[in-house]
């Protein structure tokens, strides 16, 4: 008998709850994903056994809206925001037409806000992505977009961004996606499943002008997340600010901690 612990603060739901199945596609969401350097060793210490930190101690934010169930497969209109930890030997490849191909680290969900409780459990229940409810709420004046997740009602990232009209690129290829999943025994003390789930991610990208002015993060003292905030002064080596369209795929088990326990 295996005797791992059950860790209740990354529980990521039951199983088969989710209304809709995977996959699932959602087109031309517009997206703010900027990627910027944090504490190398809070991202290590975040991640799971047969993971490691990227190098370049990126965090990838991405703030977006579906504002129309007409964009989406089988999905309710849904704003998101989350956070992924850049992670070493785990590439993907994308193409853009103005740079040619290039590799793409994949990336650990550490963080996921979504104001759709059929998303929230969708993703949660279905794939072991860490969901909550949040909102994100976009403003746009004269070229300038200030993003911003509110948790119960009370904002906690707020990036701003200087945006153009203009299209500069089309990125295409595959992302790589992780997730730690883990459900309880019926009495909740030790885990039932305990398993690294990878999300391979197909996307097309048109991408426009973008320039990031500044990342706030402003959660609650005794949050967790707030360790994630970008370390000063700020640097995002990487900005895609455009429409987005992809889906979120079946994950597949590629460790199962239980059986190695």
């Amino acid at each position: 008998m295996n005797d791992q612990q059950f860790d209740p603060e990354t529980y990521t739901g039951m199983p088969d709850g989710t209304a809709v199945p995977a996959p699932q596609l959602i087109e031309n969401a517009r997206m703010l994903i900027v990627g910027y350097e944090a504490d190398p060793e809070v991202l290590e210490s975040a991640l799971p056994p047969g993971l490691e930190a990227h190098p370049n101690s990126l965090v990838q934010m991405n703030m977006y809206q579906v504002p129309s169930a007409e964009q989406t497969s089988h999905l309710d209109p849904y704003t998101l925001t989350y956070l992924t930890v850049e992670v070493a030997d785990h590439d993907s490849s994308a193409s853009s037409a103005a740079e040619g191909e290039m590799s793409v680290p994949g990336r650990f969900w550490v963080g996921y806000w979504t104001d759709s409780p059929q998303m929230q459990a969708y993703t949660r229940e279905g794939g072991g992505i860490p969901s909550q409810a949040g909102t994100c709420e976009w403003e746009e004046d004269d070229g300038t977009v200030v993003s911003t997740l509110s948790v119960d009602g009370e904002p906690v990232i707020e990036a701003e961004a200087s945006v153009g009209d203009e299209q500069i690129d089309t990125l295409t290829g595959h992302l790589h996606y992780y997730a730690h999943r883990q459900i309880p025994e019926p009495a909740g003390r030790r885990a039932q499943v305990s398993e690294l789930v990878e999300f391979p991610i197909p996307f097309v990208s048109e991408l426009y002008e973008a320039d990031v002015d500044r990342v706030d993060f402003d959660f609650p003292e005794k949050s967790r997340f707030q360790r994630f905030a970008p370390i000063e002064p700020l640097s995002t080596p990487s900005i895609l600010h455009g429409t987005v369209t992809f889906t979120y795929p079946q994950g597949r088990r590629i460790r199962d901690y239980l059986a190695e326990g």
